[in-house]
């Protein structure tokens, strides 16, 4: 950052009106395509940004095409040129009041194109800024540009625990309610026949009045009805998730396309891609899967649970003290994988955009020849978009090696008082109904 030049070049475009006249100055939050700039003020800052550069040539393909001839003069600079050396660098007028060779020059164009008069001229006095002025100006547009709002929006996201509400909003969607009840039923249906396939075995492996074949008989009519409900879950599952999504998408699409063109001037083409890609990919196969697997491992919990209350009453002494810091667990972990997971997803539309702004505008990238710069923040963001997630990953672990730690606690004090109580207190088929 060069201030002089900046300022410099700044007057030189005629561009310290207009930053006056922007909310924030030049802090101002270009929109894509500059949507937030008159057809002049776009010329005029490609025209600055070339200039900053302090090019030795610079190759210009009608810069003046979109400004008015007041702002084109004083843009516009006249060299007078004598045996290939410049004499003097001004303005039209200029030239014509403090020249007595360009005057002869224009005499003799008019003499030749027989016009009858020479325009009078009368110099005009550029008014400049002083850098004084232009840094107290734009140190106040900084100032106001942190506290107030740019034309891009930020991108909003939850804070903070906000409990069963999107699963109710993603129940709400077109019969889910219908489907996951059926889901839970035909899950419960299948926890049920496994508990009472191993309770019939265990109950009746050392009946000596229940036939092998009665026996195996039984166990397989009820581990066949259990597999039954198990297949009708899946489709219902699978329902669930077609239905949820279906309805999601529409009600995207209707919101999209019925927005009004101030949201898309205000909202970066990066964001929504995010939004109809990625985020919609996640409602369309994890949500569903999520739910019903965190569904289906709590039902199980539940009945293991049950199964060793039965069984061995005494581990409730250390099962329900263990539910209990798995609840802390639970809630320590949320606070910050929420919040992990939140922060993914929004870092995810700032590299879409920042890859579709570079596609765009891979000339004008090339022309300044700053591929390594674009291609040094496109590593950033991905840098950036990584983090969050792998930082999830470690609190993942963080919570399993935790949690394996309280089963195994359950487990050995379940097989502790088997071992300590007398030997005819349980069957060996209790046993195996006890570790299945």
């Amino acid at each position: 950052m060069d201030s002089q030049r900046y300022q410099e070049t700044l007057e030189r475009c005629s561009l310290v009106k207009d930053f006056e006249l922007l909310p924030y100055g030049d802090m101002t939050e270009i929109g894509e395509r500059g949507v937030n700039l008159s057809g002049g003020q776009k010329q005029r800052i490609q025209l600055a940004r070339a200039l900053y550069q302090d090019a030795d040539i610079y190759l210009l393909d009608d810069p003046f095409s979109a400004v008015d001839a007041h702002t084109a003069t004083s843009l516009y600079n006249v060299l007078l040129m004598s045996d290939g050396k410049i004499l003097q660098p001004a303005t039209y007028r200029q030239l014509l009041s403090t020249s007595q060779e360009f005057q002869d020059l224009v005499n003799a164009h008019k003499e030749t194109a027989g016009s009858e008069r020479l325009a009078r001229i009368s110099p005009i006095e550029k008014h400049k800024s002083s850098g004084k002025a232009i840094k107290m100006s734009y140190r106040k547009r900084q100032f106001q540009a942190s506290r107030g709002d740019q034309l891009i929006k930020q991108e909003e996201r939850e804070i903070g625990d906000t409990g069963f509400k999107p699963y109710r909003q993603y129940l709400n969607q077109n019969k889910g309610y219908l489907y996951f009840s059926l889901v839970v039923l035909f899950h419960l249906i299948f926890v049920i026949g496994q508990i009472l396939q191993n309770t019939w075995m265990a109950a009746n492996v050392d009946n000596p009045q229940v036939s092998t074949l009665k026996l195996i008989m039984v166990y397989l009519l009820v581990g066949i009805a259990s597999i039954v409900a198990f297949l009708f879950r899946s489709p219902m599952q699978v329902l669930l998730g077609i239905e949820s999504s279906n309805s999601i998408f529409s009600k995207l699409l209707n919101s999209l396309f019925r927005s009004p063109m101030s949201f898309y001037d205000s909202t970066p083409l990066g964001r929504i891609l995010s939004r109809v890609s990625s985020d919609l990919s996640i409602v369309d196969l994890d949500v569903p899967f999520s739910l019903l697997i965190a569904i289906g491992a709590s039902l199980n919990v539940v009945a293991n649970l049950g199964v060793l209350a039965v069984i061995t009453w005494q581990v409730l002494f250390v099962s329900l003290p263990v539910v209990y810091l798995s609840f802390r667990l639970q809630r320590y972990y949320f606070s910050s994988a929420k919040e992990l997971m939140r922060i993914n997803g929004t870092t995810k539309s700032l590299l879409a955009n920042h890859l579709a702004e570079s596609v765009a505008g891979a000339i004008t990238i090339r022309a300044f020849d700053k591929e390594e710069q674009f291609f040094t923040k496109n590593l950033e963001l991905v840098d950036i978009n990584a983090s969050p997630l792998f930082h999830n990953f470690a609190a993942n672990e963080w919570l399993i090696q935790r949690l394996e730690a309280l089963s195994a606690t359950v487990l050995a004090s379940a097989a502790f008082l088997m071992v300590l109580l007398p030997p005819e207190t349980f069957s060996s088929g209790s046993h195996i109904c006890t570790y299945k």
